[in-house]
């Protein structure tokens, strides 16, 4: 079986890991593999830590869309692909525009996010018109130039049914995973990290952006009353974004700089979970959290909004606490109620585990996608 997959870059997120991980496990299934990526983008993963060689993968040269798309095609002729895998909007799209006057592969496409999401438009930056336009072509191209859809979880494959209007008879649902081994580690020491060991430690990981809202998580820190804030920590782990500059500002303005600790980009992520008491999570929309699965797998007790997407992966009063992602106060709540309760946050921590090796297991999502490939191919 050879597999191209098509994807904007390594850029860290979820997407991009989830995808580097089933590139490895096709790799060393005896699948012949290539990889183009649309752009190189800092901080990246590095491609040779989930098994690739140089020649594995290409990046297309610097240019605008049809420039990339002529290159993407002869690469096509040249590797003759039976499934191209596309992950995120212009990747998904090249391939469509490729898809169309060539039949010679199947073009598979992973869905991942809730893109079309009401609260997406809350997002200053986000202009209503544009993406509706957006949704648009996205609709139309799609019903072309694109043959399966993965979506990774049951609330994106509901959205982009809605959205797109995509037959549930296109869509193969397959969750993410994490290997489970990568979070039997040692925890980072609290010393390395300039915090004492009696804190109680809560830790997001997202990049800062306006979809994650650690915004509403420095509003809830703030809320909390003196005798449990300073006997906590909080670290927000994840590259910088869209929103960095007013979490600074919000740090600044509510005194909370030696409470609220930004450790940016970073590749020791099981070793720090591990290192936590809590996993906070207040994003506004997701596709299936692979950061929830994250904390799952180290066993940590989860606060997170109450959104459709965050309810695949935990249970309510079982392993975590949710919240309306509009009342402030009752995340808050949440996060003094967990930081009082250490018999809570055990019962917690290890329905945590329990829910991860019984549905998140990596090897188990991979048997499932090398299904789906086996079944297109048949198709």
């Amino acid at each position: 079986m050879k597999i191209l997959f098509v994807i904007d870059s390594f850029f860290t997120g979820g997407a991009e890991f989830s995808t580097l991980e089933i590139v490895r496990f096709l790799k060393e299934n005896g699948c012949q593999i290539s990889v183009c990526k649309l752009k190189n983008k800092e901080p990246q993963f590095d491609a040779s830590v989930f098994g690739l060689n140089t020649s594995d993968v290409f990046t297309l040269p610097f240019g605008g869309f049809w420039t990339k798309r002529n290159t993407l095609q002869k690469s096509i002729q040249e590797f003759k692909p039976d499934i191209v895998h596309s992950v995120l909007f212009n990747a998904n799209l090249m391939v469509r525009s490729i898809r169309v006057f060539d039949s010679s592969f199947i073009h598979l496409e992973s869905l991942v996010n809730h893109s079309y999401s009401r609260e997406r438009l809350k997002d200053p930056r986000v202009n209503y018109y544009k993406l509706e336009l957006h949704r648009w072509i996205n609709m139309i191209t799609a019903r072309f130039g694109t043959d399966h859809f993965h979506p990774n979880g049951a609330s994106v494959m509901q959205h982009f049914q809605n959205k797109l209007h995509i037959s549930s008879k296109k869509m193969t649902l397959v969750y993410r995973g994490r290997n489970s081994k990568n979070y039997e580690v040692a925890p980072t020491p609290r010393t390395d990290l300039g915090i004492e060991n009696d804190k109680i430690v809560l830790i997001n990981v997202g990049r800062q952006d306006f979809q994650k809202g650690q915004d509403l998580l420095v509003e809830s820190i703030a809320l909390l009353p003196n005798s449990i804030k300073e006997r906590t920590a909080l670290f927000i782990v994840g590259r910088e974004g869209n929103a960095t500059s007013n979490l600074q500002k919000l740090l600044t303005e509510k005194k909370l700089e030696k409470t609220i600790i930004f450790l940016g980009h970073r590749t020791d992520i099981p070793a720090l979970l591990k290192m936590a008491d809590i996993f906070v999570f207040p994003s506004r929309f997701e596709g299936l959290p692979g950061a929830l699965i994250e904390a799952e797998a180290a066993g940590l007790p989860i606060i997170c909004s109450h959104l459709p997407m965050m309810l695949e992966v935990v249970e309510p009063n079982q392993n975590a606490l949710t919240f309306d992602i509009n009342k402030i106060q009752e995340f808050t709540d949440c996060i003094a109620l967990l930081i009082n309760d250490s018999n809570l946050r055990l019962k917690f921590g290890n329905k945590s585990r329990e829910l991860f090796e019984e549905r998140f297991q990596l090897e188990a999502v991979h048997q499932s996608m090398m299904t789906l490939y086996t079944n297109l191919m048949g198709k």
